[in-house]
């Protein structure tokens, strides 16, 4: 697995429950955390690979929690500029600005790299999304299946 994530802790539990965690090319690439808005997974993705893409949606104005967890929360916040992730974790907050992409970007990029996408969710607890969900979770799969 290759994780590219903000979250201190998820690559130690993956880890502890015996996934290797690689910097190279990986059958799975866990991209998480609005990474996408930064960057681009698709080279990081052996011939046979999956790509999950953790992030948020281009928002006009608001404040959006996206995760509340027993050692952390997250919120996006938007004032119709810029956007922000905040995330509170063991007390602390720290704020981190976040390039939101938009689901046909997204989409496009995944084509253009040889990927399609699989399936959608609004979170982890994969519901599926709506159009209204601040947020997503998507599954890409290699269009070129061992041709790469």
């Amino acid at each position: 697995v290759m994780l590219q994530t903000r979250r201190p802790n998820l690559a130690y539990a993956l880890r502890e429950a015996g996934i290797e965690i690689t910097d190279g090319p990986a059958s799975l690439v866990l991209w998480l955390d609005d990474a996408i808005g930064d960057s681009a997974p698709w080279s990081h993705v052996a011939n046979d690979g999956e790509v999950v893409v953790e992030g948020c949606v281009p928002l006009s104005r608001g404040v959006h929690a996206i995760a509340v967890e027993t050692d952390r929360a997250v919120v996006v916040t938007s004032d119709g500029l810029e956007c922000r992730r905040i995330e509170f974790i063991d007390g602390s907050a720290t704020a981190v600005p976040v390039h939101p992409v938009a689901l046909e970007t997204l989409d496009e990029s995944a084509r253009k790299a040889g990927f399609d996408l699989v399936d959608r969710w609004v979170d982890w607890s994969l519901e599926p999304a709506t159009p209204a969900d601040p947020c997503h979770l998507s599954l890409f799969r290699n269009l070129y299946k061992g041709t790469r």
